[in-house]
């Protein structure tokens, strides 16, 4: 710190050091430019005299040509010293007094030669009277008085100048010196840094080894756990399919007594729960025995599992005069969402089965199933049947409502309209029915569930395919 400020001080010395030496210099030049004026000076009033005499001598026109462009450059001269000397009082107050003897020197001359002009007679010996030596004698002194005057400002200066030189000098050698001293002190503490730099470097090269061997075995001991919990996953996997394979395995030994009880009953009412009961529990047990769970064994597929299961229920229902079409985008649920959904659609898809048609009629049956929202669905089942009567449901009544017809026979809702409620209501969910084709002999019916709190999940491999056929799409 106390060199940089050496340094600086000494900058802060040879600035001004310089600005005195460029002033002394200024100084002595304009000492020089007055001296040159006042010699010009003293060569114009010479002019002048030769003009004079020659004139008084020859008479000759050219001498007063000479004479006149002198005057002006007397003229001049004076102009400019007063304009570079306006700050200078001494200089002016010289100035003045030799401008003053040159205007009566002046005077005297245009006399002389005024008279001459006006003398008939030739020309003759010159007079000293006709010549006005006093006066030219007087300029003669004051401008030489001038000059000495300027020699002395200018011995003076000059000596300013070498002495302010030094001074620049000295200025200059000190700032040098703190250079040199500074460069050596940045020298040494550069040394030191580089050798702080090279402890830390092998510092740093000491503890990245330690690290790097931590990394190494930690990464071994995660590979090991990985491995680890890979293989626990696979087992917990294998479990689940296992367990899910014998639930669908017991519910369908279930569905084997129910049938053997539903061959010894001979009363319609029984039959036909125990045929609703059957119906029910066998998807169920489909559903279970096609769950494929994926996602760290949360999830499960909707689409394959619903079209699993409802491909099973067609088979079962050996409706093979009736078409069903499932249209079930890529989704993801948990199992007891996908469950809950696929028995759902059953309960509607066999109700069409049995009562869209007729007893030897023949139709198209759809199942829709579509993402509303970010946590909302809606389920759609749709044929091309007699349609549904209007009493209850607002649709065109038809002769073949046989399911209406048996509710009202029992008083009110059916079995499977009341499991159908109930399913629907885990969602916050809403049942409406409606005909597909208003005023057609066959209207259809078109049942739409809205599941308003069902969140489904896009499958990440489907958001990357989708998003590479964004970006392959041409704009």
């Amino acid at each position: 710190m106390v060199w940089v400020s050496i340094a600086v001080l000494s900058g802060l010395a040879a600035i001004v050091a310089w600005q005195w030496t460029v002033t002394a210099a200024d100084r002595v030049a304009q000492t020089l430019l007055y001296q040159q004026g006042l010699t010009k000076w003293l060569s114009a009033a010479q002019d002048l005299e030769i003009a004079q005499r020659g004139y008084l001598l020859t008479r000759d026109p050219a001498y007063l040509a000479s004479y006149e462009a002198a005057k002006k450059s007397v003229d001049g001269i004076h102009t400019d010293f007063t304009r570079i000397g306006r700050n200078n009082h001494q200089l002016l107050a010289a100035i003045e007094e030799v401008h003053k003897a040159q205007q009566e020197h002046l005077s005297a001359i245009d006399k002389s030669i005024s008279a001459a002009a006006k003398d008939p007679n030739p020309p003759g010996q010159l007079s000293e009277n006709s010549l006005d030596i006093a006066l030219s004698n007087r300029l003669r002194d004051e401008i030489a008085a001038a000059s000495r005057q300027q020699q002395l400002l200018f011995e003076e200066r000059v000596a300013q100048f070498h002495n302010q030189s030094f001074w620049l000098l000295i200025a200059m050698l000190a700032i040098l010196l703190a250079c040199a001293a500074l460069a050596m002190v940045a020298l040494i503490r550069e040394r030191q840094r580089v050798e702080a730099l090279e402890i830390t470097a092998l510092t740093l090269t000491s503890t990245n080894r330690s690290l790097e061997a931590r990394v190494k075995a930690r990464t071994e001991e995660l590979a090991i756990e990985r491995d680890r919990a890979e293989a626990e996953r696979e087992r917990a996997e294998a479990l689940l399919r296992d367990v899910t394979h014998r639930i669908g395995n017991t519910l369908s030994l279930v569905v084997g007594f129910i049938n053997l009880h539903i061959r010894h009953t001979s009363d319609p009412r029984s039959l036909k729960t125990l045929t609703g009961a059957r119906d029910r529990i066998h998807a169920i047990a489909s559903a279970q025995r096609r769950i494929n769970v994926v996602n760290d064994l949360e999830l499960v597929r909707i689409d394959t599992l619903m079209q699993a299961v409802l491909d099973d229920v067609a088979e079962t229902a050996g409706e093979s005069r009736i078409h069903l079409t499932i249209e079930v985008p890529p989704l993801l649920a948990p199992a007891q969402v996908a469950t809950s959904l696929c028995v759902l659609a059953q309960e509607f898809v066999v109700n069409s089965f049995k009562h869209a048609f007729g007893e030897d009629g023949a139709g198209e049956v759809n199942v829709r199933l579509r993402q509303t929202g970010e946590t909302g669905a809606e389920l759609i089942i749709e044929d091309d049947g007699y349609g549904i009567g209007a009493s209850l449901y607002g649709g065109i009544p038809s002769d073949a409502d046989k399911m209406l017809q048996a509710n009202a026979s029992n008083g009110g809702e059916g079995l499977g309209t009341k499991i159908a409620a109930l399913l629907t209501r885990q969602f916050s969910g809403a049942i409406t029915y409606e005909p597909v084709r208003q005023g057609h002999a066959r209207p259809g019916t078109r049942v739409s569930i809205k599941l308003p709190e069902l969140a489904l999940t896009v499958p990440s491999d489907e958001v990357s395919t989708t998003e590479k056929g964004l970006k392959r799409t041409p704009a």
